[in-house]
Order: C-alpha cells, then sequence, then structure tokens
C-alpha cells in the first residue's frame, strides 16, 4: 500500500493545476485517470500521419505577469509552455462577408462603431464597463492576495461582478445598446460557452471575453497536449506521479473521512486528502456508497442542469488549409442570426442549419503538422439525445453527420472534398466515453445565472478531506476556469494540512 499527500482521481486540467501547485508546495501527489493520456480534454491525437488537437481554440491571459499566466507560473508550469500570439481572437462568416476580430479592445471597439455608428454611446458605456470587471477579476484572480483578504473586500473591490453575477448576458448587453444586429454581432462567441446569451451568465461570456481582448489570445505551441503535459512534469519532477490507465473504482471513507481510493485492479493508496478532478455524478454515483454522502447534498448535485456537449469533425487534408482560402485561425460562421434559434437548431440535431465554428490548426502552429499535411476541426454544440445507443445506428449517423460538414465546408471552400485524407467525427457518446463525464458535458454544469459564480459548486464537500475541482465547480468551465479552480482548492489544502 502506498502513501500519499494528498491522491487526485482524474488528470484532466483541473486535477492537474491542483497536484502541480500541492506538488511546488512540497506535497507528495499521486494522480490517477482511466484514460491512456494526461489531460482530460486538454489532449492530442494521431490518426495516420496526422495530429490533431482535441479542444483547445485559443486562451486568454497567457503573457508574462497577466491572469492565466499568473496562475500557472504558480503552479510551476508557465515557463514550461510556449504561447503563441493568434493573429485574430476570431473571425466571424456572415451569408455577406467575413469580419476578422481584432485581437485589442479598443481596436475592436472602433470596429463595433464604425459598423453600428447610431450606437456609439451605449458601446462607449459598455466597453468601460467591461473594463472595470476585469479591473475586479485581476484583483480576484491575483495569487499573491490571500483568500482571507479577497474576502474581506470583495463587496467593496467588486460591485460590477456581484451585480453581473445576476444577469445574463443578454441583459448585460441590452442594458447599454438596444440594437438587435449589434447584439447579435457581439455575443456570437456564445457557442464558446455552451449556452445562448438569453439564459448565459454573464460572468462566463465576458470574464473570457477580457481574457480574449485585453490580455490577448493564445494558442500553445504543440497543442493542448503540451499544455497539460507542462503540468506533469511538474508533479513529477517535485516527486510525484501520474498515473495513466489506473481506473479509480472508490474513494476509501472512514466516518465520513476520506483516507484513500481503490483502482480497478484493487489496489489501494492511502493519502491525507483527495481530490476528484471526476465529474459530481460519477464521484457520489460511482465511487461513495450512498449511505456515506449526505442525501441532501447528493440529490442537490445530482439534480443540477448539465451543460451541452459537442459533436466535432476533426479533418487531416491532403494540403495546407490556405490552398482551399482557408486562411483565418478561428472562424465562426454565422448562417442563423437568431441566437436562441440556433441554439434549438443545435439540441434538436439540425446539423445542416446550426452555425458552426472552423478551427484551422495548420495555421495557429505550423509545427504542429506538415505543411502539406494541413488540419482542420468543425464543431458545433450537441446533445447526447441526438445520438442512438445501438451501434450500427450510430455508425450511419456518424456517416450521414460526417457528409453534411463536408458539403457545408465545400461550399465555402470549393474542392475541400477532394483534399481530404483522413476525418474523425467526435460525438457527444465520445466525449462521454473517455471522460466519464455524464451526457458528454464540455462545460460541466449549465452555465445560468442560477449556477454561476458563488452559486455554482464549491470544492468542499460535505465530506472531510475530499475535495472536487474542475469544470463543474467554481469558478468554472473552460481552461482557464478548470485550471483556477484546481488552483484554488490546492491553496486550501496546504491551509488545511499545514
Amino acid at each position: 500500500m502506498e502513501l500519499y499527500d494528498v491522491l487526485v482521481i482524474g488528470a484532466g486540467v483541473g486535477g492537474l493545476a491542483c497536484g502541480a501547485r500541492l506538488s511546488r508546495l512540497g506535497y507528495k501527489v499521486a494522480v490517477f485517470d482511466h484514460h491512456y493520456a494526461a489531460g482530460g480534454y486538454a489532449t492530442n491525437f494521431k490518426r495516420k500521419e496526422y495530429t490533431f488537437d482535441v479542444a483547445l481554440h485559443g486562451v486568454g491571459g497567457l503573457g508574462a505577469g497577466q491572469s492565466f499566466h499568473r496562475i500557472l507560473d504558480a503552479c510551476g508550469a508557465a515557463d514550461r509552455m510556449i504561447p503563441l500570439p493568434k493573429e485574430h481572437p476570431y473571425s466571424i462568416q456572415t451569408l455577406q462577408q467575413r469580419i476578422d476580430i481584432p485581437k485589442q479592445a479598443t481596436e475592436y471597439k472602433q470596429l463595433l462603431i464604425r459598423m453600428f455608428p447610431d450606437e456609439k454611446s451605449g458601446i462607449d458605456s459598455l466597453f468601460a464597463a467591461i473594463y472595470r470587471l476585469h479591473e475586479e477579476m485581476s484583483f480576484l484572480q491575483d495569487p499573491d492576495v490571500p483568500g482571507w483578504k479577497k474576502g474581506a473586500l470583495f463587496p467593496l473591490r467588486c460591485r460590477l461582478l456581484m451585480k453581473w453575477s445576476g444577469l445574463t448576458t443578454e441583459q448585460v448587453v441590452r442594458q447599454y445598446v438596444k440594437s438587435d444586429a449589434f447584439f447579435n454581432f457581439f455575443t456570437a462567441l456564445w457557442g464558446y460557452y455552451g449556452l445562448p446569451p438569453s439564459r448565459l451568465s454573464s460572468l462566463y461570456f465576458f470574464i473570457p471575453w477580457t481574457g480574449y481582448h485585453i490580455e490577448g489570445t493564445y494558442y500553445i505551441k504543440g497543442g493542448a497536449q503540451a499544455f497539460s503535459d507542462a503540468l506533469v512534469s511538474v508533479i513529477e519532477e517535485h516527486g510525484g506521479k501520474v498515473m495513466l490507465r489506473r481506473e479509480v473504482t472508490e474513494i476509501l471513507l472512514d466516518n465520513k473521512k476520506a483516507y484513500g481510493i481503490r483502482i480497478k485492479d484493487g489496489t489501494e493508496y492511502r493519502g491525507k486528502w483527495v481530490v476528484s478532478n471526476a465529474s459530481p455524478a460519477h464521484t457520489l454515483g460511482n465511487l461513495i456508497r450512498e449511505h456515506e454522502c449526505g442525501m441532501r447534498y447528493r440529490k442537490k448535485l445530482l439534480t443540477k442542469r448539465i451543460g451541452p456537449s459537442l459533436t466535432q469533425l476533426y479533418i487531416g487534408l491532403s494540403c495546407h488549409p490556405e490552398v482551399l482560402g482557408i486562411d483565418a485561425e478561428d472562424l465562426l460562421f454565422l448562417e442563423e442570426q437568431d441566437h436562441a434559434k440556433d441554439y434549438e437548431n443545435c439540441m434538436h440535431g439540425l446539423y445542416d442549419k446550426a452555425n458552426f465554428g472552423l478551427t484551422n490548426y495548420s495555421k495557429m502552429d505550423a509545427a504542429l503538422n506538415a505543411y502539406e499535411r494541413g488540419v482542420i476541426t468543425a464543431t458545433l454544440i450537441d446533445d447526447i439525445r441526438n445520438w442512438p445507443e445501438e451501434k450500427e445506428a450510430y455508425r450511419w449517423k456518424k456517416k450521414e453527420v460526417t457528409d453534411i460538414f463536408l458539403d457545408r465546408l465545400d461550399g465555402y471552400y470549393p474542392g475541400l472534398r477532394e483534399k481530404v485524407v483522413i476525418t474523425e467525427l467526435g460525438t457527444p457518446r465520445t466525449m462521454m466515453r473517455y471522460t466519464k463525464n455524464p451526457e458528454g458535458a464540455v462545460y460541466g454544469f449549465a452555465q445560468t445565472v442560477a449556477q454561476s459564480g458563488i452559486k455554482r459548486t464549491s470544492s468542499r464537500t460535505p465530506i472531510s478531506c475530499l475535495s472536487l475541482v474542475g469544470a463543474w465547480t467554481q469558478p468554472g468551465g473552460g481552461f482557464q476556469g478548470a485550471a483556477t479552480s484546481g488552483f484554488m482548492e490546492a491553496e486550501r489544502i496546504h491551509r488545511r494540512l499545514q
């Protein structure tokens, strides 16, 4: 029986960040994952001669001294990865034109004023408010400010954050600008966060927005796997272990206190603290016996609304994407202007109508694949109920949706189909199989007002020495959200174990 200070279940971004931070603080950490690669959604995979990034499109705040960089630096990983600045955070393709979104907030504001001159006053006010929000978030995300001080000063330093935490994205935007055309254009990135603006918590739209437009948008050299590998290397260099293909089947408890785990082959590991980066549903439903966790707490977590999943078509080409005219890094195809209607199209599996995104990995990282082996990925929001469980029906559905994606792309880039060497379609069932997330969720719990901010699931549990981290917990989904969750809980565990 091996002894560790902290045992982490799941090598996703939250678990790895928590493990890396604790390792740097001097704790002996072991991370366990059922998959063959560390990272959860932050991984790469290979098909033939092609390397595909599972999920990373871009992340903000990786510049020296910026919000995400400070957290990764505290975890010891910032200098182990190479941020690649993106030319544009994203581009929008309407039926009429393509518009590249400037990387600087000041330039973006001027673009919006040129597009919507009658809304100049409202746009100015909206951007001024966004800058205030960024200042408040910088205070909360500063790893050098003690948690007690953040809590004490929160009501004074974070007034706008408190106000916006109770509003949807649409409610905030329309406080400043009434134009439907402006609203539809400005909030086009909603798909990155899983809900249309009418349902999406404003915090989950505007906090990443500040990272993109105020701090800059980056890809990571080597893809998402390089991000995860950097955190793994910190853990291992400080005497810890990341054990892959080691599925945890039980959290060991004694009088409602976690003291270890058991993996599939029966081996037990003991520790002073257990951290679960698995979903709350998997943690409470499969790793802990029902009577060992309070029924009220269990019911509260298991009845929360789960966020959507994704369907992604990974495409390997026989040429560089630019040969076909694909020269943007991240392109949003905005055929349906009404975001609420587009969300319904996605949820009902109308793949020929739903808006989708196209990511050009060959442009974001030229070294990820050879020049002549272009890699692009088409992505849209999806619901697992659109995908049959029966194997043959599922196989035919995958072929049908692959053809729809390729036909739509060929309509924008004639000749694309002829250049396709390999495709791999990831569906919500794929996401569920590899991560064990219920319904293949990629954002954790749905990022609604009722499930955001301080209302989002806490990392603390009623079971002593057991924590939850990752997209399901505070502050929320995405690379930065999940990593921040792990970092913050590592700090709390450190205070408890000192």
